[in-house]
């Protein structure tokens, strides 16, 4: 009972998770994603990464195992990493008009490309506050994503050497509510010690 306790301590805990697992790292991806205030840990940052990197893999390779035509790629960058259409999908509209998402060959979505189109919409802002939060703990705004679309593969790197270095305990400032976190003078307590891992203090002796 008691290691349910401190995982659901752990994985809902406000602020950055240290040496997050996997598990952890995946529910705070959801239970999270709705916050771009606060910070991320490098381990919360890049175990979801890891996740989406299998599904990556199995998005791209069961097509062409069951012997379906290339229909889509994998992307990557700091906002994660995701299937990314092939070709593109012709969705829905009438004879007049219609709406479609990716580019190339015009196809319609089989079953498979559905799931695989619904994932990526509905992991787009998780994705996208958990690298806001990661750039926070870093003790930067989530302004700086801004690289990521205006200066593309440059961008890429500047972004992603942000994400991979060390937390700043400035970044603190980040755990307060999304105006609050821009102003400088915005301070929090010291962040909590999981009281799981705490080195007990030694016992005082007597005489």
């Amino acid at each position: 009972m008691g290691d349910r306790s401190s995982f659901r301590s752990r994985a809902l805990r406000q602020g950055p998770l240290r040496d997050a697992g996997p598990l952890e790292a995946w529910v705070r991806f959801w239970t999270q994603g709705w916050r771009f205030s606060g910070r991320a840990s490098r381990s919360e940052f890049f175990w979801p990464m890891g996740f989406e990197l299998v599904v990556v893999v199995l998005a791209v390779g069961i097509p062409v195992w069951s012997g379906t035509p290339w229909r889509w790629d994998s992307y990557a960058d700091p906002f994660g990493i995701v299937p990314t259409p092939a070709v593109h999908f012709h969705l829905f509209g009438s004879p007049t008009w219609w709406w479609g998402y990716g580019d190339g060959a015009d196809v319609p979505p089989n079953p498979w490309d559905v799931v695989l189109l619904l994932w990526v919409a509905v992991t787009a802002i998780p994705r996208w506050t958990l690298l806001v939060r990661r750039l926070h703990d870093r003790d930067h705004t989530g302004l700086w994503v801004l690289l990521l679309a205006l200066t593309g593969p440059f961008g890429w790197l500047v972004v992603t050497a942000m994400v991979v270095r060390r937390p700043r305990a400035a970044g603190v400032r980040f755990d307060r509510t999304m105006w609050d976190a821009y102003k400088p003078s915005a301070t929090l307590p010291p962040e909590p010690h999981d009281t799981a891992t705490a080195t007990p203090a030694a016992p005082s002796s007597t005489t």
